[in-house]
């Protein structure tokens, strides 16, 4: 087999043979790593006839002969390449109502196109041999400028399990959240961001990153708020009458989550009010909003529903049978007869699944109904995955969707040097292709559906990813191009349909040019102080990108004060004298906010965290970014870091819980002065 044709199939099929590691040294793919990554793509490539077979198949996907699912911008004539030079003229329905003729036009190529569009949406060509959809977006995203008067906004981050609300049973949830919304609205904030609510597995409670979702189309029913859609006092007698009120208490009051015990009990008062619901004339309209979600739930959340519930069957049946290429082969199609009859023996079971998703989206609504009710211009900025499990709801449900035997990593660089694994999958690029983009389109709907504002995380993706195969090391992955273009097109589409924000992730190594893109494409890119540097020192706040959304830290990072106190430093050190490394850092930064004018006098000494965290805010504050988001860690001045990057049982990551009630975290005189300092800016 020639390895020329295979490298040229790798490069029309987007796979890069090479790649360029942080040193500026070029790296080759082994053939056994592309022929691993084409085939897991759908591509074959084991024998010279199969590239061959292959390379036909990419030819036609380029050429876009059959698609009925166009893509395209506002004021950009629409490309039929399979249409007639002498086909004659068409009607067209606008998505939000009414018709047009258009009469097709000989383009300079010669090939045949349609007037632009000057509306956006996802309109309809009758042909007369069948409907074409053409997704028309806007020019770019909608921007936090577009949602305000002029004037720059800030906002808050939060974890949703950190946050306290009542006896939540030891896992906060969407009532924290609403909690957590009115106070900073009522003290000037446009946006809270938030983490991720894509639906986990209930049959595994120690599967608890919200970075590794089952799908990403539904929610985690562990951060529904009943409240949100039940009475009271149907809440309280159903508690009270399980005999779960004392459990409850006793898991709210501890300082971390512990997900093994609080999974459960979440779980058994979930079930108590889905049964009680059903028998109860107190809480009828409830019943009533629900049946009809239920009457109404879609093919989708069926089979979601479905897997959850034969998920947690084969889980007690075999601990070892979690991921559904493990389970009896009648049940890894959910398209089969065995599945179908299992959904129709345990149907209550999924009327279930179906109530638990009813009762998250309506807590998830209520959440941002209190953010924009608070005055927010934004509300609720919901947080989107990078990928899914390949053992998940989804890849079982829809596996043409999903890219099967493949993973999402990092290539190395001088973080990790033997380079990241993520254990997730993400879209096939000819899957997206051949379905006219739905899965992508769907999952941008799942996490626009209740919010003001969207978080892509490492939105690089859209772009291209490191994908590993299946057993491989991060080194044996390689980079995958996805339509790049395409994909933002729809993101700027659906953004202009739900009137949200779009941010992206931007951290890391970076395509050449690729902040530029982001920028023309209206999506906020993230600027992180402690990122924020040069040679010569920080970037001073008046240089900071306008555009982007300006934070003081992150998720995955320690907060400031944790940072300025060394909490994060191993105190073995590895051979590195890594205190003296954060003195020396310490001064730099210091020296960043006494330079800017935010702040003067000596440095604080380690344990005086306070005026750091002050003048972290402030610089922040003082740049141009249109929008500034900071962490409730940095806000409370706390140093508790919500995830440590490359560990899982070494750190107790998504655990921490905040101190005292999301309505009152920032009743606070130290609170009130940082606030003050971001609405003052902004």
């Amino acid at each position: 087999m020639s390895d020329q044709s295979l490298r040229e199939l790798s490069i029309r099929a987007g796979v890069a043979p090479d790649w360029t590691d942080q040193a500026g040294a070029i790296h080759q793919v082994s053939p056994a790593s592309l022929r691993a990554i084409l085939r897991a793509i759908g591509l074959p490539a084991d024998t010279d006839a199969a590239i061959e077979d292959s390379l036909q198949i990419v030819s036609l996907r380029d050429a876009g002969s059959a698609s009925r699912f166009i893509v395209s911008r506002v004021g950009l004539p629409i490309v039929l390449p399979f249409l007639r030079k002498d086909a004659g003229d068409f009607e067209i329905t606008l998505e939000r109502g009414g018709n047009r003729i258009v009469s097709p036009r000989t383009a300079d190529g010669g090939g045949t196109t349609l007037p632009p569009f000057e509306e956006p949406g996802y309109h309809t060509i009758h042909l007369a041999d069948g409907d074409v959809t053409v997704a028309v977006a806007p020019s770019r995203c909608v921007t936090f400028a577009d949602l305000g008067d002029g004037q720059n906004g800030w906002g808050l981050a939060a974890q949703i399990y950190s946050l306290r609300c009542g006896l939540d049973g030891g896992i906060g949830n969407f009532a924290g959240v609403a909690a957590l919304g009115r106070a900073a609205g009522a003290h000037g904030a446009d946006a809270l961001a938030i983490s991720p609510v894509h639906a986990l597995y209930g049959a595994l409670p120690d599967r608890f990153s919200p970075y590794s979702p089952s799908t990403r189309l539904f929610y985690n029913p562990l951060h529904a708020d009943p409240a949100a859609a039940l009475p009271d006092a149907f809440i309280r007698d159903v508690a009270a009458q399980n005999g779960l009120a004392e459990e409850m208490a006793r898991l709210s009051a501890l300082t971390e989550i512990d997900w093994l015990q609080a999974t459960p009990m979440r779980q058994r008062l979930l079930k108590a009010l889905f049964e009680a619901l059903r028998k109860s004339s107190t809480a009828a309209p409830a019943r009533q909003d629900f049946e009809n979600f239920l009457a109404d739930a879609s093919p989708l959340l069926r089979d979601h529903a479905v897997f959850e519930v034969l998920h947690a069957a084969q889980c007690e049946r075999d601990l070892t049978s979690s991921h559904w290429r493990d389970w009896p082969a009648r049940y890894r199609d959910a398209a089969s007869a065995d599945v179908a009859a299992f959904a129709a023996g345990h149907a209550k079971e999924i009327d279930h699944q179906i109530f638990l998703q009813w009762l998250t989206a309506c807590s998830y609504s209520n959440a941002q109904r209190a953010c924009r009710e608070a005055g927010m211009k934004v509300g609720l900025v919901a947080d989107l995955a990078i990928g899914m499990d390949g053992a998940g709801s989804h890849a079982w449900s829809r596996p043409s969707d999903v890219l099967i035997g493949l993973t999402i990593g990092a290539p190395p660089d001088y973080y990790a040097i033997d380079g990241q694994n993520w254990g997730l999958t993400t879209f096939s690029p000819l899957g997206l292709a051949a379905s006219g983009y739905a899965p992508f389109i769907e999952t941008l709907r799942a996490s626009l559906r209740h919010v003001g504002g969207i978080r892509i995380d490492h939105v690089m993706g859209v772009s291209r990813l490191w994908l590993i195969p299946e057993g491989a090391g991060a080194l044996d992955g390689a980079y995958v191009t996805f339509p790049s273009e395409t994909l933002f097109r729809l993101i700027a589409l659906e953004s202009w349909r739900h009137q949200a924000i779009v941010i992206g992730e931007d951290l890391g190594t970076l395509p050449y040019g690729f902040r530029e893109l982001l920028r023309e494409q209206g999506i906020a890119g993230m600027r992180v102080l402690r990122f924020e540097r040069t040679q010569h020192g920080y970037v001073p706040p008046r240089d900071w990108d306008s555009q982007a959304v300006a934070m003081t830290s992150t998720h995955d990072l320690v907060p400031t004060a944790g940072w300025w106190a060394g909490s994060d430093i191993d105190p073995s050190g590895g051979g590195i004298d890594n205190q003296s490394i954060r003195e020396w850092d310490r001064g730099i930064l210091w020296g960043a906010f006494r330079d800017a004018g935010i702040a003067d006098g000596e440095r604080p000494a380690p344990d005086d965290t306070a005026p750091v965290v002050d003048a972290a805010v402030r610089y922040v504050a003082a740049t141009p970014c249109s929008l500034k988001i900071v962490p409730i860690e940095d806000v409370l001045g706390i140093r508790t870091q919500p995830n440590v990057p490359g560990t899982t049982v070494e750190k107790p990551n998504w655990r921490h819980r905040l101190a005292g009630s999301a309505a009152d975290l920032l009743d606070d005189s130290a609170v009130d002065r940082r606030l003050a300092q971001l609405a003052r800016r902004g």
